[in-house]
This record gives structure tokens, sequence and C-alpha cells, in this order.
């Protein structure tokens, strides 16, 4: 069952902050250095976006925001940017699908801590960006 706080409310968030951020993250993937780091701080951060998206796909989806396949598109474009192994793209899918799983247990309504859960990864998301563009940035510096 949803409730009210689709997303026109004040208490969930517009995706253009987040969208910014994953914008930051799709730029890394042309630099070739991203490959390079992946054992590193960049994997992790890959594997805990991939994780956000994943949450965030429910919770916009059961808040309302009709944005269809959205952050699950996010999600691909993010993959086919950065240069992954098999392993490592089936890692992000997992990662991913988990956290989709979880946030649906945990939060099978909209309520106001849907809402509060969404708008705090889209708050993490831009700081993780920002970490990760400094990861991208000295590992492109090396070549």
């Amino acid at each position: 069952m949803r409730r009210g706080l689709a997303r026109n409310s004040s208490s969930f968030r517009t995706r253009a902050g987040f969208g910014a951020a994953l914008a930051l993250i799709l730029m890394l993937g042309a630099a070739p250095a991203v490959a390079e780091d992946l054992d590193g701080g960049l994997n992790r951060g890959l594997m805990r976006l991939s994780e956000i998206l994943g949450s965030v796909h429910h919770l916009r989806e059961v808040c309302g925001a009709n944005e269809g396949a959205l952050w699950r598109n996010k999600m691909i474009d993010m993959m086919n940017t950065a240069a992954l192994s098999a392993e490592q793209r089936q890692a992000m899918i997992t990662h991913f699908n988990d956290a989709y799983y979880q946030a649906r247990a945990a939060f099978p309504d909209c309520s106001a801590k849907a809402a509060a859960k969404a708008n705090s990864l889209f708050d993490e998301a831009q700081r993780l960006a920002g970490r990760l563009s400094t990861i991208g940035q000295s590992a492109t510096a090396e070549f």
C-alpha cells in the first residue's frame, strides 16, 4: 500500500542531486585507470554505490516516484562505463539485488522512514561520488 510521500512531497527529495553524483561516477569510467584500482577504494566505492542504487530503486518505486527502471538503468550505465571483469560485474549486480531485496523487506510501504532512508542514501551517494572522483583522478594522473 502506497502512502502519500510521492516525489512532490517535501520529505522525499528529487533525484537531481543524486543524478549529479552518479554522473561523476560515470565520468570516472571513461578513464583507463578505473580498472587498475578496482581492488582498492574504487572497487569498494562502486560496490557501495551498487547497493545504494538497489535500495533507491525500491524506495523510489514504493513511494510512487514513477521512475520505472531508472535506477536499474543507471546501474547498467555505470557497469558499462567502468572497465569491469565479468566477476566484478557479477559482484556489482549481486550488491544491487541484495540491497533491493533488503530495502523491500525493510520498507514494504512508503513511510516517512522510507523517504528519510532514500534521502540519506542520496546524501551518501553524493559524498561517495566526491571520494571516487578523487580516487579516479589520482589513478588517471599516474598514466
